[in-house]
């Protein structure tokens, strides 16, 4: 065993053995037991994307409910997650996610599913809500599941959560209305952000939930075929002229269409309308557009009325529907059948007047 030892190749082999174990054991040791270091950071801004077809279209409520979950869950978190449906097709959402344009991708867990090719580079986070809508990101970024899973466990828990379900997962008829806010005063889990801007347009901010009633049900992900978006049908064309880029955030989307608002109604204000027409006035011209309004107040006028009156323009839209009228020079856009917008307005203003009664401020 001594001759063994002293021969100098057997000490170099033996020198070599230790010194490579010396260096290998220890990162096998750390691949082994490290966990995947979070991506998340106080200050880091995220992108989280949403399936349109299945989340947005078909769930509006529930695109509001996912909102302001990661919207809690980034507070606590203290970073930022940027939460909006995606337009593109499935795949190409799936590629950018693998690609890490987006971070992390919101779909259906029983509509949607993984193509095959991602299958093995993805991995799911528990369900956020009674619909099986989860979270989706690639393994390395694990951690955010982690930390997702721990903190929606805790979060069930909590007095919060369950009003989160109650605010956004409920009938917002004007009988549910009637028998939920005579405690609390509350019509919507938007109401915080229209009393904030109500004052930009002057109107009591119950006026402003009944236009969003109207227009989106309080759905935030709902979308027209004319692409208006939100809770307000804002266009994103509009909102850019009031410096308004993220029109799929709910704060901004109201704020835009309040902005809106309050340039109809300066609009006809300065035109001369008086109080009582001038609200009217201003809704009409929002659902229908200014260009309509201004053909109907010009048949107004040619037809010895008063054009700044509701009760004329109530008059004139139905015979924007008669070929002898919309066919006149001075009509610019043609036909109007305009049955919706005079819908639109009554509906709006009746649903104020319940709300009123309702909530005794």
């Amino acid at each position: 065993m001594k001759k063994i030892w002293r021969n100098k190749y057997f000490q170099y082999s033996v020198s070599f053995t230790v010194a490579l174990l010396f260096f290998l054991v220890p990162n096998w040791e750390e691949e082994r037991y490290s966990v995947p270091k979070s991506v998340m950071f106080s200050g880091d801004t995220l992108t989280c994307s949403v399936m349109l077809e299945h989340s947005l279209r078909t769930k509006g409520h529930s695109m509001g409910y996912l909102f302001a979950l990661m919207q809690k869950f980034s507070d606590y978190k203290q970073c930022t997650i940027n939460i909006s449906p995606n337009k593109s097709e499935p795949m190409s959402q799936w590629v950018e996610l693998s690609t890490g344009k987006t971070q992390i991708l919101i779909l259906n867990g029983r509509t949607d599913s993984v193509p095959n090719i991602f299958q093995d580079i993805v991995v799911a986070s528990m369900p956020l809500n009674d619909n099986d809508d989860v979270c989706v990101v690639k393994k390395e970024n694990y951690s955010i599941i982690q930390d997702l899973n721990l903190w929606l466990t805790h979060f069930r828990l909590t007095d919060e959560y369950n009003q989160l379900q109650n605010d956004y997962f409920k009938k917002y008829r004007i009988k549910g209305v009637l028998a939920r806010t005579i405690s609390n005063r509350i019509i919507s889990p938007y109401d915080d952000y229209v009393k904030k801007y109500a004052n930009i347009l002057g109107w009591d901010w119950k006026l402003i939930t009944s236009l969003m009633y109207q227009e989106s049900k309080f759905k935030l992900g709902l979308m027209s075929h004319r692409g208006a978006v939100g809770l307000m049908q804002i266009k994103q064309e509009v909102a850019t002229k009031f410096g308004i880029d993220n029109i799929y955030d709910p704060e901004s989307n109201i704020k835009a269409g309040i902005m809106h608002l309050a340039r109809l109604e300066k609009m006809y204000r300065k035109m001369g309308a008086d109080s009582t027409n001038l609200k009217r006035l201003t809704l009409a011209a929002y659902n229908c557009g200014e260009g309509r309004m201004e053909d109907c107040m010009e048949l107004a006028r040619q037809s010895n009325m008063n054009p700044l009156e509701w009760s004329n323009i109530v008059k004139v839209i139905p015979l924007l529907r008669d070929k002898e009228y919309y066919t006149k020079e001075y009509i610019k856009l043609g036909r109007f059948n305009g049955k919706e917008t005079l819908r639109f307005v009554e509906d709006i203003m009746q649903r104020y007047n319940e709300y009123c009664n309702i909530i005794i401020e």
